[in-house]
């Protein structure tokens, strides 16, 4: 089932299955990526309780070792809906006998999705019957280029301050001490170029503004990210596929290292929730 969200210059689809922002269109163009399983079927996934791969594909919560799916196991999962209004949707996904054998405590995760005529907003909210660490994040792709025309390589990451910012690769999955860390940006500015994703995702760290530009060099059109509340953020597009879209992930948590521990305490970034108490974060666009 789909959720239809509008405003008087802007429409969103809200998906029930995963949760899931899958469109967004804003003055007749169209933001979010439409999903062509040519290069990737994936639109705005939900990442909870681990952040891409896990090492040896699990965690161990507690000293015993569970099994974990990339990104976690709310991804095409179903969430119920909550509350709905013209411009905005709730949507929730609970802990269940299945959950357990891979997270071991009783949760609740609420994803909301708001428009506004320019732009749009995805908070998570996880409420913890239990204690517990997780890791939680979000991976939503943006049409690059933009339906205007032009070409991916047009495009631009202008952060608004990069100083003393970390930039590292993932291979196979892993984040490896060992690779060699990135110096892309200048002045701030990081262009797109398929080159850099030859391997997987680049992995930003320690920036001190949560919020970027992806706009187009040429025509100056594009959308604002800001990402308040994560630590870190990863880009993406597929390797090799030369795909019309990149992914601006926000990250509480990290993809597995080599050289990790594999507990779930041990996870950077990873978030410590008590009983009781309910954790929240949100990243929001903005047309430009």
């Amino acid at each position: 089932m789909t959720f239809t969200l509008k405003t008087d210059n802007s429409t969103a689809v809200c998906t029930e299955r995963g949760g899931e922002l899958i469109s967004f269109i804003c003055g007749g163009v169209e933001y979010v990526w439409t999903g062509d399983a040519k290069y990737w079927s994936g639109q705005a996934p939900h990442l909870f309780p681990a952040v891409c791969a896990s090492l040896n594909n699990s965690v161990t919560y507690d000293g015993t070792v569970y099994p974990m799916k990339k990104h976690g196991i709310v991804r095409g999962e179903k969430f119920r809906v909550v509350e709905l209004s013209p411009d905005g949707v709730v949507l929730e996904n609970k802990w269940n006998d299945e959950t357990l054998k891979s997270f071991p405590y009783r949760y609740t995760l609420r994803v909301s999705h708001r428009i506004s005529d320019v732009g749009f907003t995805t908070e998570y909210t996880v409420y913890g019957e239990d204690d517990m660490t997780f890791c939680i994040g979000g991976h939503p792709a943006f049409n690059c280029p933009l339906p205007e025309g032009g070409s991916f390589e047009d495009y631009q990451i202008r952060f608004h301050n990069a100083s003393g910012a970390v930039m590292s690769l993932t291979e196979n999955g892993y984040m490896d001490p060992a690779l060699p860390k990135l110096d892309r940006i200048r002045d701030n500015v990081l262009p797109l170029k398929y080159s850099d994703f030859d391997r997987d995702a680049m992995i930003i760290e320690n920036l001190p503004s949560k919020k970027l530009d992806l706009v187009s060099a040429v025509s100056g059109h594009g959308l604002r990210f800001t990402f308040d509340g994560f630590k870190a953020i990863g880009i993406w597009t597929p390797i090799g596929k030369k795909a019309p879209f990149v992914c601006l992930e926000p990250w509480n948590g990290l993809p597995a290292s080599v050289t990790e521990s594999g507990k779930a305490e041990d996870k950077k970034y990873a978030v410590t929730l008590k009983a009781g108490e309910k954790y929240s974060v949100a990243y929001s666009m903005s047309v430009i």
